[in-house]
């Protein structure tokens, strides 16, 4: 191994990633931040070797996905829920917190699963909703795997008071 071209090029590197380059390279926080936001951009891989690491890692991603939607009369909150039935959801209010609980269950629940990138299994989600609402004022309805949930925004402009 020639030193002085390793020497080099950890120079180029250095120069080109800025002068930290390397204590972030052996930051571990760096690097498990990295490793985490690299985790959602792998490529597909085999099943083979995976094992219960694999599940556990895939369990432990945010489930169910949201999209949370403000307008200014209205708040939409979309849930996908794929599989999932409405007769295993609950929906709950405290304040401006809105939880979704739940259980996933496999299609076919008679056959092994060899490979699987879906949830499957009790859930709970919590969403804090940009207003504190009542549950009279929620609508939520579930269609085709996705549950919807909205409320019209009270738009309280306020007592105008006189100045004397």
């Amino acid at each position: 191994m020639d030193m002085d071209k390793l020497k080099q090029w950890m120079d180029i590197a250095k120069n080109m990633h800025g002068g930290d380059f390397w204590n972030n390279i052996f930051d571990q926080d760096f690097a498990k931040q990295f490793m985490n936001d690299q985790q959602g951009n792998q490529p597909f891989t085999s099943p083979e070797g995976q094992g219960q690491n694999a599940r556990e890692e895939k369990n432990s991603r945010t489930f169910p996905a949201i999209d949370l939607l403000e307008g200014e009369h209205e708040v939409i909150v979309i849930i996908e829920l794929p599989g999932v039935l409405k007769e295993n959801l609950e929906l709950g209010l405290n304040g401006n917190i809105l939880t979704i609980k739940g259980k996933a269950l496999p299609i076919h629940p008679h056959l092994n699963i060899s490979y699987s990138e879906r949830f499957y299994g009790e859930f709970q989600r919590q969403i804090t909703l940009p207003d504190t609402v009542t549950p009279n004022q929620l609508n939520a309805k579930f269609w085709n795997g996705l549950l919807f949930v909205s409320y019209q925004r009270v738009i309280d402009k306020g007592e105008i008071i006189p100045i004397e």
